[in-house]
């Protein structure tokens, strides 16, 4: 059954407003002012970020935390447009969904207000100012001065999407739903909706409040209505409950969403609508058998990410976000940890809808960095944001106050964790809060015999949270759980090879933090730090944190198959020699813990000629057999090793060795890796070859560097150049290395490990788009790309 209410109503439009803007770098007096003169400003479309078009500066102040592309300076945004005049009661609003930040807002030269915090969404209204019979002029100041800055590169500028949001003065409120779904099981489920009214006419208005709810294919499966009186100016929530019969439960499995539709009648006439997607499922944690997900025990596979997008910089996109979470998900990646801010809100509608459970983080420091200086005015502010944004997802089940932050333990930090867990539990009745805590906890060293006096320290913060968030503390976990029986632990940071033994930079031992995880039943999960190499937190030459699962580009490095083992139920078996020849890209005071050994996935390796290679396979299955150039070399049982890791020696000899995963017997998958001839030609691998015409969608262009027979050259490092023609633009190119003074805006890139990325968005005109790269000394590739 379809929706019986009429989806034809005029009360609200929802304009996705980043077009068409013009900006400049630099603080311009008057740049405010409707008049101002807008000569050698650019145009730009938004989300933009200006900090990822500068070159490297390896003086730069502050430089390795914002991969030392310099952003010391303000930035002005301007957009000039206009509205229907035929109704004056119409009320008009602008949304940010995110400018880093110190941000300051204009329309008409009237000024609508201030966000120092880059990470959340926020409204204005600009009905009072707006001029509805000619142009408007939208001005936004960035201020991007202000150090010290976060400690990942940021980005600068309006780098999330801006809307322009119109409603009747009869409407519901900015993010004004909450749902929730008190009592849950096969037959029915309960959805508690919410809705939040204001009222912006003088006079009162009696309305009608209908909610619908249809599930993903549109159908009409419950509804429920309630009539209101509100005054001139009044907001009034309105309670309304509905029951779903044999409703589909949300999972990472199978992310089953429904959508809430809510219309507000008045005098006769539907004034808004409002669209709330939403799940249905129920999450419980058992103290002493961890969570459980609609019934089922579950154990969080997950990855910290930041907000960053490689070579595109901070500027969100929703298909290179879905792009990214799509290679998680193949890993058997199931959450994430969203480090350490609010994100945009589009990346969560992925995870709703890709299955992916999420931990929502507020802040990083409380009081040092930039935002120290502002958390005492806006940390209740900008929480809220984050909370009455999101709770409606369903891919979050936790929220975190923190990361990492100062003075823990400490009688004014206990009462600050204190205020913001009760803060988020007053704005959802139904999530779990916790802070994630660094290793020390101070005192900085712990020597043998005094774990007593850090585990009584970690409990003061504890007994303030809901569940016990440890980076890199497993090696204790034990002790904590002996002196907390009633506490869950989750592994907020763990390092993605090694397990940490006593002090984390000082002791540790080959084995992942994963089996922490599965033999700990009050273990909930892991998130590996990091799932993708981020910008910033770095040291020259390098200008990020190389030490993900995978690199920048996208590109899966061979500990990644060793989590896929681990985590996934499909069968895998991957291969990775031990090579310390191979470059890592961090800098030596990073290279400790948080990297894996030097490996690389290639039998390309002649400085290896008449040695023995020491070799890993990483698999999940029962057996591996290795074959080198059609004779078999030995089979192993998974059962000889328990970290997971089946260690081989075998002499290098060129050609092709082949490793086959079988499971009772019976081969399930291979792995080949056949040696390389002399780099001879270059091929396009397109992760799609048909894309929107709507001037925002990507397609990533894998270049490789093959020889004559179509293997990939590892060793190649040529300079690469590439030209387009058609409904199209290059918006960034990469090539995964960390330590490159290339800019990632252009059109060439050297190879690296054989290959490098291309990114190209499409206009916004159908049509196809045709990209050719060339190199010296080797043959060209051409790929078409159509735009529809």
């Amino acid at each position: 059954m379809k929706s019986s209410l009429n989806h034809g109503l005029k009360g609200r439009k929802t304009e996705l407003f980043n077009a068409n803007w013009l900006f400049i770098k630099g603080n311009y007096a008057g740049a405010h002012e409707s008049s101002f003169n807008e000569d050698g400003w650019s145009s730009v479309n938004l989300p933009h970020d200006w900090t990822i078009e500068e070159s490297f500066d390896p003086q730069m102040v502050y430089g390795g935390t914002q991969a030392y592309l310099p952003r010391w300076t303000v930035g002005w945004y301007r957009k000039r447009f206009t509205v229907e005049a035929n109704d004056k009661e119409q009320k008009y609003f602008i949304q940010f969904d995110g400018i880093h930040h110190n941000s300051e807002v204009w329309l008409n030269g009237h000024f609508l207000g201030r966000r120092p915090y880059g990470y959340v969404s926020f409204q204005y209204d600009l009905s009072p100012y707006l001029n509805r019979e000619g142009e408007n002029v939208l001005a936004v100041k960035v201020d991007n001065t202000v150090m010290p800055p976060d400690r990942w590169y940021s980005g600068s500028g309006i780098y999330r999407n801006v809307w322009l949001i119109t409603t009747d003065p009869l409407h519901i409120a900015e993010w004004g739903t909450y749902i929730t779904t008190p009592v849950i099981s096969a037959e029915a489920a309960t959805v508690f909706v919410r809705t939040q009214v204001i009222n912006q006419y003088e006079e009162s208005a009696a309305c009608t409040i209908v909610t619908e709810i249809m599930d993903h294919e549109g159908n009409f499966v419950g509804k429920v209505q309630v009539d209101g009186h509100l005054s001139g100016g009044e907001l009034v929530e309105f309670p309304q409950t509905v029951e779903v019969p044999s409703p589909r439960f949300w999972s990472p499995d199978q992310p089953a969403l429904y959508y809430a539709h809510t219309w507000i009648t008045y005098e006769g006439n539907a004034v808004d609508h409002y669209i709330t997607p939403f799940g249905i499922r129920k999450v419980l944690l058992d103290k002493n058998k961890g969570l459980f997900l609609n019934g089922v025990n579950l154990k969080l596979k997950g990855v910290c990410l930041h907000h960053d997008l490689g070579c595109l910089g901070a500027a969100y996109n929703d298909r290179a976000m879905e792009r990214r979470l799509g290679i998680l998900k193949d890993m058997g990646c199931n959450a994430i940890r969203l480090s350490h801010n609010p994100m945009a809100a589009e990346l969560l509608d992925l995870c709703d809808r890709m299955g992916f459970l999420v931990i929502a983080e507020a802040f990083d420091k409380w009081k040092s960095l930039y935002y120290g200086q502002l958390f005492e005015e806006w940390w209740e502010k900008d929480l809220e944001s984050m909370l009455v944004r999101d709770r409606n997802h369903p891919s979050i089940f936790m929220w975190s106050v923190g990361n990492e932050v100062e003075n823990q333990g400490q009688e004014s930090m206990l009462e600050m964790l204190e205020l913001l867990v009760n803060f988020c539990h007053e704005k959802d009745t139904t999530r779990p809060v916790t802070c994630a805590l660094e290793p020390h906890n101070r005192p900085l060293t712990l020597q043998q015999g005094s774990i007593k006096d850090k585990v009584r320290h970690t409990m003061k913060m504890a007994a303030k949270m809901d569940i016990l968030s440890l980076n890199y503390q497993e090696q204790w976990y034990e002790h904590y759980r002996e002196a907390m029986p009633d506490m869950l632990i989750v592994g907020s940071e763990t390092f993605p090879f090694f397990r940490g033994k006593g002090n984390r930079v000082k002791a540790y031992e080959p084995m992942n933090p994963w089996f922490d995880v599965v033999n700990k039943d009050y273990v909930i999960g892991q998130f590996v730090w990091v799932g993708i190499d981020y910008l910033g937190e770095a040291e020259y030459p390098s200008k990020g944190w190389s030490s993900g699962l995978i690199d920048t580009c996208g590109f899966r490095k061979p500990v990644s198959y060793l989590q896929q083992s681990l985590w996934s139920d499909k069968p895998v078996v991957h291969m990775a020699v031990f090579d310390d020849t191979a470059k890592q890209g961090h800098h030596p005071r990073w290279t400790m813990h948080w990297k894996s050994p030097q490996m690389v996935s290639s039998w390309t390796l002649p400085h290896f000629e008449g040695t023995l290679v020491r070799m890993v396979v990483f698999t999940n299955c029962e057996s591996v057999e290795l074959v080198l150039n059609d004779e078999v070399i030995g089979e192993k049982s998974m059962a000889d090793f328990p970290d997971k890791m089946m260690i081989w020696h075998l002499p290098y000899m060129p050609g092709t060795l082949v490793a086959r995963g079988k499971n009772k017997g019976n081969v399930v998958c291979v792995h080949e890796m056949t040696t390389a001839g002399g780099p001879s030609q270059l091929s396009l691998m397109p992760d799609r070859t048909v894309i929107s015409a709507d001037g925002v969608d990507l397609v990533h262009v894998e270049v490789n560097i093959m020889d004559d027979d179509g293997t990939l050259v590892p060793y190649a490092v040529h300079d690469i150049q590439f030209e387009l023609s058609g409904e199209g633009t290059i918006v960034g190119v990469d090539n995964g290395d960390l330590t490159s003074d290339e800019p990632y805006k252009g059109n060439r890139r050297k190879a690296y490990g054989g290959k490098c990325l291309v990114i190209i968005q499409s206009s916004s005109h159908k049509g196809s788009i045709q990209l050719t790269a060339v190199s010296e000394g080797l043959r060209e590739a051409t790929v078409t790309i159509q735009t529809h």
